[in-house]
């Protein structure tokens, strides 16, 4: 919603002839983007043909409550009928997206401050990783009475907290040396990874750090194997406020 005092802002660029951008002023329509939770009923229509049932199956939801959303969406505008298929009874409608991109503006939404915006932009994503990775470290170990949290730092502070299975005494001092996550890296572990640390870098070493992190992700998002697991990512690059006084 804008107002008088609303900064003026260009449209958003076209990348290319075919990838639209549609900005979306309208608060209700903003919403379905800038709330996490609605947004993941809108995500699987975002450029590809989807039907009603395929999505609420992925999404392990009911038929009907998909039916709902999709209803919404048509409302708001953004999502269209892309072709009906004939059959016996009903007719089968496809659906997509009406752009390929999106621009919510901070004045459509509700949130009173940026960071308030992005967290609740982001607070799905965070509940879907946290669940994946609740998943993942289930496999490790039989009874989750075996798990229990490590946290290992040195004379420069912080070097690992973890949710690992219970290590004997005698193996603790080989993961204090090694890090505590090493034993995720052999063949027989699953494939998973979470680690918070805090790194001293130049100001060019972080730009080195965040464009080799881009090209690595960017690399394996081009592995589209048929049967591929799907795997949940999320790479998070921070620079942390350093007080006055060096702490």
């Amino acid at each position: 919603m804008t107002g008088p005092d609303s900064p003026s802002l260009p449209e958003p660029q076209r990348p290319s002839a075919d990838m639209l951008w549609q900005r979306l002023d309208d608060p209700a329509a903003a919403r379905v983007l800038a709330d996490g939770y609605t947004r993941q009923f809108f995500e699987p229509f975002i450029w590809r043909e989807r039907r009603v049932t395929e999505v609420a199956r992925d999404l392990g939801i009911s038929k009907t409550a998909m039916l709902y959303r999709v209803r919404q969406f048509l409302r708001l505008g953004l999502l269209e009928v892309t072709r009906t298929e004939p059959r016996a009874g009903r007719a089968i409608r496809y659906y997509r997206a009406t752009s390929r991109g999106y621009f919510v503006p901070f004045t459509a939404t509700t949130a009173d401050s940026v960071q308030s915006l992005y967290e609740e932009s982001l607070d799905n994503t965070r509940r879907s990783v946290l669940s994946a990775l609740t998943r993942a470290w289930s496999t490790l170990a039989d009874d989750p009475r075996w798990f229990g949290l490590y946290t290992f730092g040195d004379e420069q502070g912080l070097k690992s907290h973890a949710l690992l299975p219970y290590r004997p005494a005698d193996n603790l001092h080989d993961l204090s040396q090694q890090g505590f996550l090493e034993p995720l890296l052999a063949e027989t572990e699953p494939a998973i990874w979470d680690n918070t640390t805090t790194l001293t870098l130049s100001a060019q070493d972080a730009k080195t750090l965040q464009r080799e992190l881009n090209a690595l992700q960017r690399r394996f998002s081009r592995r589209k194997l048929p049967g591929g697991q799907p795997y949940l990512m999320r790479l998070t690059l921070a620079p942390v406020q350093v007080d006055a006084d060096g702490t």
